[in-house]
Order: C-alpha cells, then structure tokens, then sequence
C-alpha cells in the first residue's frame, strides 16, 4: 500500500456550488514523480484499501481524503468533513495540462 499526496485538482464546470473534482495530480508520501489520475480511480482505491490519499494543510498536518456523493449524485472525493477550509483540496491549483 503506497500513500500519495495529492499535489493539485482538476474541476469541472464553472458553478462553484459544483465544480467537482474530477482529475487529481498525484506523487508517492516518499518523494518521486507525479501524474494526473481520475478521480474514479482514486476512488476505486479507497474503497479498496489498495491506497491512501492525503493533503497537508498549512502546518504541514496530513488531512485524509475520502470519498464523497455530492447531493446532485456526482460522486467524487474531498477531505473531511468539507472541502471549504485552508487544510482541503480546495486550495489545490489546477494540475498542468499534459
């Protein structure tokens, strides 16, 4: 089981109600290079335990991520328990087009 830190996030659409997370920039907690990843996968790996995901918040502190079901029905991931404050995603900017 590896733990990957999320380094950046892709969203979809422009409503900020719903701008979703759908793509994830990811590297390994020990260091190396990165790649981009669907969210679909990240989940898929919680589920199954084959992996961790993590952001740090701003004293450095590991925030888990987890799935989450928006209320529209879109299924993505965010750190609990919202995606609002400084120690989320919600700070993460955007992964660099290939």
């Amino acid at each position: 089981m590896t733990d990957y830190l999320i380094t950046c996030v892709n969203r979809s659409g422009t409503d900020p109600e719903h701008r979703h997370i759908t793509e994830v920039g990811i590297r390994p907690r020990t260091g190396g290079s990165g790649r981009v990843v669907p969210v679909k996968l990240v989940r898929q790996q919680i589920k199954l335990g084959v992996h961790h995901y993590f952001s740090v918040d701003a004293s450095g502190h590991r925030v888990p991520v987890r799935r989450y079901k928006c209320v529209c029905g879109r299924k993505t991931i965010r750190t609990f328990p919202d995606d609002l404050a400084d120690n989320t995603l919600s700070v993460k900017k955007p992964c660099a087009s290939p």
